[in-house]
């Protein structure tokens, strides 16, 4: 998980609380019970998403979409804008079931990944919306999660092995770790291939100083502002090797 920063001062944000405000589904607002009266969140959620009542709501995706580099909140897959890959789905980070005035509020919401055909082709099973290629927002549901990528610190309770798999650093973050299911089959899969980039042809780890500069500039974007699929998890591992290769 990494930490993303969200920026309030946008164009879009700012037309996008005004438009919530205007249909009465800002925060404020939905506090009152007497406004919209009986909507659930999911009902509320419906509203926001249709332009008949938030126009310019997919220009505060897109924004979204730049602030985590094109990549899942949770785990750090690829999405995409369109439809020419993994498509992208609106998180709401503490859940719309519980706490119904959150529901278009920028503050909560963030860009989740969903499965592919591909995903179900590499593990064997049937389709992409087989029970074994559940994570992420697919997988935490309606569960409020201790650390969150709106968090700073979720930086430093989850860690990753050569060999992709996510480490917890307390009791919390392992349940984390579980509602999210970062550690199924096919994101330790996809981990493992990313990190290939640490080791040689002959399987044998790279240098420190190529670790080095691996872990420098992993971190930065494409010419479309994209950030590379698992780049805080590479870094992550790149770093640790070179610690342990000191110890050592």
């Amino acid at each position: 998980m990494r930490f993303i920063a969200k920026d309030y001062n946008t164009e879009a944000v700012m037309r996008h609380e005004t438009e919530l405000q205007s249909q009465q589904l800002d925060e404020q607002n939905l506090l009152d019970q007497n406004i919209h009266p009986g909507l659930t969140g999911s009902k509320l959620w419906k509203m926001v998403r249709d332009i008949k009542f938030i126009p310019h709501f997919w220009d505060l995706k897109h924004q979204m979409y730049d602030e985590q580099g094109g990549l899942c909140c949770y785990c750090g897959l690829r999405i995409f804008k369109d439809t020419e890959g993994r498509k992208q789905s609106v998180e709401h980070v503490i859940p719309k079931s519980a706490h119904r005035e959150l529901v278009g509020e920028y503050k909560n919401l963030l860009l989740a990944c969903s499965s592919t055909e591909e995903d179900a082709n590499l593990l064997g099973v049937d389709s992409a919306f087989h029970p074994s290629l559940r994570h992420c927002d697919n997988s935490k549901d309606n569960t409020t999660l201790h650390y969150t990528p709106l968090m700073p610190e979720c930086e430093e309770v989850f860690h990753y092995d050569a060999v992709g798999n996510v480490q917890a650093v307390n009791d919390e973050a392992k349940e984390d770790v579980d509602t999210l299911q970062l550690n199924c089959n096919l994101l330790k899969v996809r981990r493992k291939a990313a990190l290939n980039i640490l080791f040689d042809e002959n399987n044998e780890l790279i240098t420190d100083e190529e670790l080095r500069s691996i872990s420098i500039n992993i971190m930065t974007r494409d010419t479309d502002n994209r950030l590379p699929e698992f780049c805080f998890v590479i870094k992550d591992v790149a770093e640790s090797l070179i610690i342990n290769d000191r110890i050592m």
